[in-house]
């Protein structure tokens, strides 16, 4: 991976939007935008950034990430923006690793995205991030968290 980087996001899963809430209160976040990814069944709620990286909150409807932490929540990944996925997924296979989905994922906002898995990272899961458009949100209305 070349050097730099950038940080796009921080995940937190958290086992409802009230809790969700409740910590971007106790934190002085406030909301940028959100959205709900299908593949995973979760309400994503993107913090507005105030010079930095900003804070997704994952709210599991069911789907894989319910039982994340035993259903408690908590810290789930970091995401790093990079120019391909495509370029990401070849150069991870030709060194023995793999993204955990073949095809790579619509996000929450403006970006395609997929996961290392933390068996290649010591525990870490990280989430590579392909902006495209201007690379934030859909500014999906708040009802209904979809």
């Amino acid at each position: 991976m070349e050097s730099g980087v950038p940080l796009h996001h921080v995940g937190i899963v958290q086992p409802s939007e009230a809790e969700a809430m409740t910590l971007m209160s106790l934190l002085g976040l406030a909301e940028d935008y959100r959205g709900y990814v299908e593949t995973w069944q979760a309400l994503c709620i993107f913090t507005r950034p105030e010079g930095a990286a900003p804070i997704e909150f994952v709210i599991p409807n069911g789907g894989p990430l319910a039982k994340f932490n035993k259903g408690i929540g908590g810290l789930h990944h970091i995401a790093l923006t990079v120019p391909s996925l495509d370029g990401v997924k070849a150069r991870l296979e030709g060194e023995g690793m793999k993204l955990l989905s073949d095809a790579h994922v619509k996000g929450a906002g403006a970006f395609l995205c997929n996961f290392l898995s933390p068996i290649y990272t010591r525990g870490l899961q990280v989430e590579f991030i392909e902006l495209f458009g201007n690379g934030r949100g859909s500014r999906a209305p708040r009802a209904g968290g979809a």
